[in-house]
């Protein structure tokens, strides 16, 4: 045999070979797809062609106590844009321009300038949304979402607000975000190359859970009443602001929260005053630096002092000609010495009276009584960034008794004198107070001071509005009891120290209702000696306000 032969016979076998190996392979591999492995390559394929879409959860409901709506969810799109599969942008931009009002040039250099998916606008009205879709533009996809409504134009800084994608931000919708926001669903579906979905195929749907509705306990009729009462009190006082809170002293449960800010002011605020605003509330702690000398057992509501116009915690400081550390506390108003008791100095609001009467207690002692009541801590509102308040570090100094038992050297919020005067109101009891309605609203079990010592301190507040030398007499209503006081301090500015022109003026006080002690905060935040104005005080500023809320609180009892 020839080496051409030979050549030939080799090249031949090594074909053949290759041949039957191939074979084998093709049948191996055949085997594997068709039994062994057949169930993996099905999943796999099937995998490329599930599609998934989320379905959105709509948002829960907001209801007003008297369950009107005041927030919602709509039906919307989010329009977005997949740049790379638009083949006539102008025409695009043209006709999603005209109906959502954007400028069709921007649209164009937007699409242009990118390369991957983005949304050009999220939350576009539902009937826009769905004539867009009708045009089956290529590129471009209709998101269905839902959009938030706020109807209560007072109750804005209560609610607060959702970012695009509807999770709480700020106010009530941020802190109950998890009972609100739902849990979204999926829809899956087998679809063509194309994104067309195939007849026949399975659907697989897993149906959204929508959110919880809440319940607040605002009034908003209330709150209304009580923001055009601001309006007109900022006019009448030049005030920066006006801010009104009342609840039910049993339950602690919030009817008002309202607010307004001058218009003098440039910058807007969006937390309540009531809660981020501190202040010193002057005459309307006194009450309290009483009823710690009282449960102390160094007075009672008998007990008399012979009361100057002035008092001199450090001797000569109400000279002429003394220079040293302020130590002179005077009363509203001059008078000759005449004797007061107790109830007769917190009637007046004697600054002398109260000094005088609780010069005995020990300043710890009193910061003790008064931490009892809630004051230097948050109360725990359902709000974020609420402030603590506090007393001054320097407890040692000559005037700090003094000053503390006015009402002055402490900072405090408005919904923290809510919450002390609701411990009085509703006889000692600890009280948590609430802008979401609970099922359980009964009162504390935990007593904070007794009923009886409570009691006393109810009927020298009652004693304010009846009293014939009440700072709260104007309060006076037939057939109710209404107890309070007023309050009356001098504004204090960041960096230059206490106004001798502006003060912040209120009246913080209770009516008993059929449904228990209702407790309110009035306060005028640099309210401004003006021509307007006789006397900046609480009692001219803060109570009319305070009395016109209670008249339209009360009318069909």
């Amino acid at each position: 045999m020839n080496f051409f032969k030979i050549k030939s016979l080799l090249l031949f076998s090594s074909i053949s070979l290759l041949v039957v190996s191939s074979s084998f392979i093709f049948i191996s591999t055949v085997h594997d797809l068709q039994f062994t492995n057949s169930e993996y390559f099905k999943d796999q394929a099937l995998s490329y062609r599930i599609k998934s879409n989320k379905l959105k959860a709509s948002r829960g409901n907001i209801y007003d106590t008297n369950l009107n709506v005041v927030a919602s969810s709509s039906r919307s799109f989010n329009i977005g844009i997949f740049p790379k599969q638009i083949s006539n942008v102008d025409e695009v931009a043209a006709s999603i321009g005209i109906i959502l009002n954007i400028d069709q040039e921007k649209i164009i250099e937007k699409i242009i300038s990118s390369d991957r998916f983005f949304y050009l606008k999220r939350n576009i009205e539902f009937k826009a949304g769905e004539e867009i879709k009708s045009w089956n533009l290529d590129g471009v996809v209709l998101e269905p979402s839902y959009m938030r409504h706020v109807h209560s134009e007072s109750l804005k800084k209560i609610i607060g607000i959702v970012d695009p994608d509807e999770n709480g931000i700020e106010g009530i919708e941020y802190y109950f975000n998890s009972n609100l926001e739902g849990t979204d669903g999926e829809i899956k579906y087998e679809a063509s190359p194309n994104g067309k979905i195939i007849p026949q195929a399975e659907v697989k749907t897993i149906q959204p859970i929508h959110g919880k509705d809440l319940i607040l306990t605002i009034d908003s009729d209330l709150q209304y009443l009580s923001e055009s009462l601001c309006e007109d009190a900022l006019i009448r006082t030049e005030a920066l602001n006006c801010s009104i809170v009342f609840s039910y002293a049993n339950s602690g449960e919030i009817l008002i929260a309202a607010e307004k800010q001058s218009e003098n002011i440039q910058s807007y605020d969006i937390d309540l005053i009531s809660l981020r605003a501190i202040y010193e509330p002057g005459s309307s702690l006194k009450i309290f630096s009483i009823g710690a000398g009282i449960e102390n057992g160094l007075i009672d509501e008998n007990t008399k002092f012979v009361v100057n116009d002035f008092i001199e915690v450090i001797e000569g400081s109400c000279s002429i000609n003394y220079e040293g550390y302020k130590a002179c506390y005077k009363d509203f108003l001059n008078h000759e010495p005449y004797e007061l008791s107790v109830m007769e100095i917190i009637e007046r609001s004697s600054n002398v009276g109260t000094i005088l009467a609780t010069q005995d207690l020990n300043i710890n002692y009193l910061e003790e009584y008064l931490m009892k009541f809630g004051f230097g801590k948050p109360t725990g509102i359902e709000l974020t960034g609420e402030l603590s308040g506090g007393f001054r570090d320097n407890k040692t100094c000559a005037t700090c008794l003094s000053s503390l038992s006015i009402g002055y050297s402490i900072n405090v919020t408005q919904l923290q004198m809510v919450k002390a005067y609701s411990i009085i109101a509703n006889g000692g009891k600890n009280v948590n107070l609430s802008m979401v309605k609970k099922e359980n609203t009964s009162l504390s079990s935990e007593q904070i001071i007794s009923y009886e010592s409570a009691n006393r301190l109810k009927k020298l507040l009652i004693n304010v509005v009846d009293g014939e030398n009440g700072t709260g007499r104007s309060l006076q209503l037939q057939n109710y009891i209404i107890g309070g006081k007023t309050g009356t301090s001098k504004t204090h500015i960041e960096g230059v120290g206490y106004s001798d022109f502006r003060y912040n003026t209120s009246f913080t006080g209770f009516i008993e209702t059929s449904k228990g002690p209702v407790v309110g905060s009035v306060v005028l935040w640099g309210a401004s000696v003006n021509p307007r104005s006789e006397y900046v005080t609480g009692g001219s500023t803060a109570a009319p306000i305070f009395k016109n809320i209670v008249s339209n609180l009360v009318p069909g009892e």
